[in-house]
């Protein structure tokens, strides 16, 4: 389907739920609280819910606190959306509990630019050549004839900044730099931007690194690499769970590895997040399919629920089919 279909979709209806996959980052934070914005000045009534509350790195975006989390809903006085909109989730089931408030007969948009997408909405804009669901909210505004403000600029920007790695991965392209230079014409702090996003660290959060970075092991080709966050770890140092963000990128920096692999253990008991990466030629989202993840070829994503050392040897014994 085409964006026309999106642009439709929303005149038709009035009230709206946003969400957006568990454990979330700047691009889904970012693209959640622009579209928010959009929408509100269509005159809708909008919501944004999710499973995981945004990350540190996401405190600076504008209107965050707007963001609510599923825990936080009364259902007794929750309201039913006409239209629910997914943004930057694969899988319907990688927004977690939250679809416990979207019905049937609820009308689901997913906006995506995951190449494992499973077209789960009833209008589904899926771009897989965008960088970011951030290019795509760039790319509605403009359809919509309505001119950004600087906090949606910074939104935006941010958005993007965080799905190419500050504009240095490959999904980085020509179209994502020439949006990128409109969007500093609203006098961004790009800098600053990209201190808060990659570089600033909490106290907790930075021992926490080191911790993690302790755990690091490697396959005796050298080809894989993998570290380990516990509960136990999170304790002892006094971090948070999203205080992780970032962390599988020093795995990935190694010399000489194709994958690296960042296993979390989840709040709840037996449950393991698994982030991926893959260096060029290396597609992860083979890996991450198999445990009903997805994402791009070379960062993708799956929760697996089991014992500790049983997912490792899984997800490794999947790595090593496809390497």
């Amino acid at each position: 389907m085409r964006i026309t279909d999106v642009l439709r979709t929303i005149r038709a209806n009035k009230r709206f739920l946003i969400s957006g996959h568990i454990d979330p980052e700047a691009d889904a934070v970012g693209s959640q609280l622009v579209l928010a914005n959009l929408l509100k000045r269509l005159k809708k009534d909008v919501l944004i819910v999710n499973e995981d509350s945004p990350p540190g790195s996401c405190n600076f975006l504008p209107n965050v606190k707007s963001v609510k989390l599923f825990k936080d809903i009364k259902r007794k006085n929750f309201k039913q959306p006409d239209c629910a909109i997914v943004v930057d989730s694969p899988v319907l089931s990688r927004i977690g509990k939250v679809r416990d408030l979207i019905s049937d007969d609820v009308t689901i948009i997913n906006i995506d630019h995951h190449i494992s997408n499973e077209r789960y909405g009833d209008i589904n804009w899926v771009d897989l050549k965008a960088s970011s669901v951030g290019e795509m909210m760039f790319e509605l505004f403009k359809k919509f004839r309505i001119s950004l403000k600087r906090d949606e600029a910074i939104l935006i920007y941010s958005a993007i900044s965080i799905d190419t790695g500050s504009f240095r991965y490959s999904n980085t392209t020509a179209r994502t730099h020439r949006i990128a230079s409109e969007l500093i014409k609203y006098r961004l702090d790009t800098d600053g931007i990209f201190e808060q996003l990659f570089e600033l660290k909490s106290y907790p959060a930075t021992r926490l690194l080191g911790a993690t970075l302790s755990t690091l092991k490697k396959s005796k080709d050298g080809r894989v690499v993998w570290i380990w966050l516990t509960r136990k770890m999170l304790k002892r140092v006094g971090a948070k769970f999203d205080d992780t963000e970032n962390f599988i990128n020093f795995a990935k920096a190694v010399k000489g590895i194709k994958v690296a692999v960042f296993f979390k253990e989840a709040d709840e008991k037996g449950r393991i997040q698994v982030s991926l990466r893959g260096k060029r030629g290396y597609n992860v989202n083979k890996v991450a399919a198999k445990f009903g993840g997805g994402g791009h070829a070379p960062a993708a994503g799956c929760v697996i629920k089991g014992n500790p050392k049983e997912v490792e040897k899984k997800v490794l014994r999947a790595i090593f089919q496809i390497i």
